[in-house]
């Protein structure tokens, strides 16, 4: 499959959420197993998954410690610790994961888990509908604010919404900017767009690389003169243009 913008990527995610929480329990550990096999080969995601693994890293690790079928105080010391929505939902990224990297999979497989956890459930049909409340749907909030709302803090992350949002908008000014010059306004405009294209799709080192070739490809082409392109380059990556070369 080719790799996807954030907008079908959402779309994509939601679509298989659905059809994870709405199928009949004895389908949850196939379509969940290929879900989280879809999202580790589409780039943004698997960035996103990383970030999760980043951002909560003392959870990874007291998971890590202990035997996620164990009933006892380790996991009661864990459950209590899940003070927000943030943490539930990154303690049902890692469990699940654990479980998806497990050869042998039986009908139990992830929905055992509210049971295993949380001791609720008594037939497979109330595993999954505690699985989907305590594993499932956490997990799907958390992907989705990384989606919508993070902020990128490494070269390797993608635009959010929210960031994509803000870089639009210092490319609409800087599009005015550059026409308000005198520089070809069909020119800068389809330019502009494509770089919006890009936001969707690259993450923040690649797209770094495209807007410094993209001014200076411009710069070379007399499109515009050196010293703009330089500006340029310097307001949207906001890295003194040194540095960049």
């Amino acid at each position: 499959m080719r790799q996807l913008t954030l907008n079908e990527l959402e779309d994509k995610f939601r679509d298989y959420v659905s059809d994870v929480e709405y199928c009949e329990f004895s389908d949850v550990k196939d379509k969940l197993t290929q879900l989280i096999n879809f999202l580790k080969h589409q780039d943004i995601a698997n960035r996103i998954l990383e970030r999760i693994e980043d951002d909560y890293p003392e959870l990874k690790a007291e998971l890590k410690t202990i035997n996620n079928n164990t009933k006892g105080s380790d996991n009661e010391k864990i459950l209590r610790c899940l003070l927000t929505p943030d943490l539930q939902g990154a303690f049902a990224y890692f469990t699940i994961l654990s479980k998806f990297t497990d050869d042998k999979k039986h009908t139990p497989h992830y929905i055992g888990l509210s049971r295993d956890w949380y001791q609720k459930g008594n037939n497979y049909f109330e595993f999954q509908q505690n699985f989907n409340t305590y594993f499932l749907n956490p997990f799907k909030e958390l992907f989705l604010w990384y989606i919508y709302e993070s902020k990128s803090k490494e070269e390797s992350d993608f635009f959010s919404y929210d960031g994509q949002a803000k870089m639009f908008k210092k490319l609409d000014e800087l599009e005015k900017m550059l026409t308000n010059q005198g520089y070809g306004q069909e020119v800068i405009f389809n330019e502009i767009e494509d770089l919006k294209k890009l936001t969707k799709k690259l993450n923040k080192k690649n797209w770094g690389e495209v807007i410094k070739g993209k001014f200076v490809d411009m710069a070379i082409g007399g499109i515009i003169n050196k010293k703009t392109a330089i500006k340029a380059i310097e307001f949207l990556t906001e890295v003194d243009f040194k540095l960049l070369v």
